[in-house]
């Protein structure tokens, strides 16, 4: 089959062609266009091949696509594989065994000395998703897997970028046809993050709590009645309300967390989201007399909720707004709505892990240039392994997440 390559850097330009493509809400064009950000280069590749419609006529299909931005130095570490190759979070310390140590101890400051030339690295991963930026056809055979990554490696080239990544693929297709695609193309595997899902099978938040074991059922009854002294209640809002002030506690929230963001850029965010979701975007919102305390923005798609956006206010933790919002607020109104999962995505993962959730292991592939290569390959092995430790430590509900599908 001959293919041919589109190239753009907004999703706009490629239109239905890429929406028959999505398998994901995180791969939708609109959940796409909400991530475009002035200034930050983004390229959307699709793949057209000619085939037959039943036998008769020829038709030109778009069996792949692919989207991918480059990342430098200062890029968000989640999506900086070089970043985590070459600077282990704390939380791995633990969990390296005494060899995996003298790796890491003997390999890694001759790999930081390499990374001015490693940089920019072209990633493919969803904006926000935590899945790889690769989509194929639901008929299309592991063939495209090849053609979507050899065009992936064009693009670097094109772009003059020396290392190239595809993140967070979840554990199933690491196995299979996308997993082995990497692997025989040289791309280093290693164990980045989990991504973790509450299952909500209740009629009722006290049916939540029932399933509890005692200690931790007592504890959370105590903090749903410590946000309930406080004052505090919990509201759904139109999404015409959703406005400045949200705007402000979301920058607020994200600082604190390390992030550099700003109000007028929350504020591009929600007008972003009010354009491309007016249905299936939600806000749920803590307010004490006529202070928001705090919201979380979620997404209602195909019987699932997607929390993405949260503002909590200083001096909340007493009230346990943040717990009262994105989980137990969230449950109940996925018992009342008859929704079965809650998507909450990685970190924090012993909050998560002890809340009820599964947890999915998601790997990144990075492929380096051969001279860095056998210098970087006992790193990512060691990492991949103290991951995997790491994220097997927590007490998860028995059973991988599943992956949300598009609507």
């Amino acid at each position: 089959m001959t293919t041919t390559t589109r190239h753009a850097t907004q999703i706009a330009d490629l239109g239905d062609d890429w929406t028959r493509l999505a398998d994901s809400l995180y791969a939708l064009p609109a959940w796409l266009a909400t991530a475009e950000r002035p200034g930050v280069d983004r390229h959307y590749l699709v793949l057209d091949g000619a085939g037959t419609d039943a036998g008769r006529d020829p038709l030109v299909r778009t069996h792949g696509g692919l989207v991918a931005y480059p990342t430098g130095p200062d890029g968000w570490v989640f999506n900086n594989p070089l970043a985590l190759l070459s600077q282990p979070q704390p939380s791995l310390v633990a969990h390296l065994t005494t060899d995996e140590r003298e790796v890491l101890e003997g390999a890694q400051p001759k790999l930081a000395e390499a990374l001015a030339e490693l940089y920019p690295t072209l990633v493919s991963v969803l904006p926000g998703g935590y899945l790889p930026g690769l989509l194929r056809d639901r008929a299309a055979g592991p063939e495209v897997i090849d053609e979507l990554l050899r065009a992936l490696e064009e693009l670097a080239d094109r772009q003059g970028a020396p290392s190239v990544a595809v993140m967070h693929v979840p554990e199933a297709q690491a196995t299979g046809d996308l997993g082995q695609g990497l692997l025989a193309r040289g791309y280093l595997p290693f164990a980045a993050v989990g991504d973790c899902a509450l299952r909500t099978p209740w009629q009722s938040l006290d049916g939540y709590l029932a399933d509890l074991h005692t200690d931790r059922r007592r504890k959370y009854r105590s903090e749903i009645r410590a946000f309930a002294r406080a004052g505090t209640e919990l509201h759904e809002i139109p999404l015409d309300e959703f406005g400045e002030e949200h705007a402000s506690l979301h920058t607020q929230h994200m600082k604190r967390y390390g992030h550099e963001t700003d109000d007028a850029a929350s504020m591009r965010l929600i007008e972003s989201i009010k354009k491309h979701f007016p249905d299936s975007a939600r806000v749920l919102q803590a307010k004490r007399g006529d202070q928001i305390c705090g919201f979380v923005l979620f997404y209602a798609v195909s019987g699932a909720y997607h929390p993405k956006m949260i503002g909590i206010a200083e001096g909340e933790k007493k009230a346990f707004t943040y717990f009262n919002l994105c989980y137990y607020g969230l449950i109940r109104l996925a018992a009342q709505e008859s929704i079965r999962e809650i998507f909450y995505g990685p970190e924090a993962y012993a909050a998560k892990a002890l809340r009820g959730c599964s947890l999915d292991v998601r790997v990144s592939y990075l492929r380096l240039p051969e001279s860095v290569r056998e210098l970087a390959g006992p790193v990512a092995t060691a990492l991949d392994a103290a991951r995997r430790r790491e994220l097997a430590s927590y007490p998860w509900t028995v059973g991988p997440a599943s992956v949300p599908v598009q609507p």
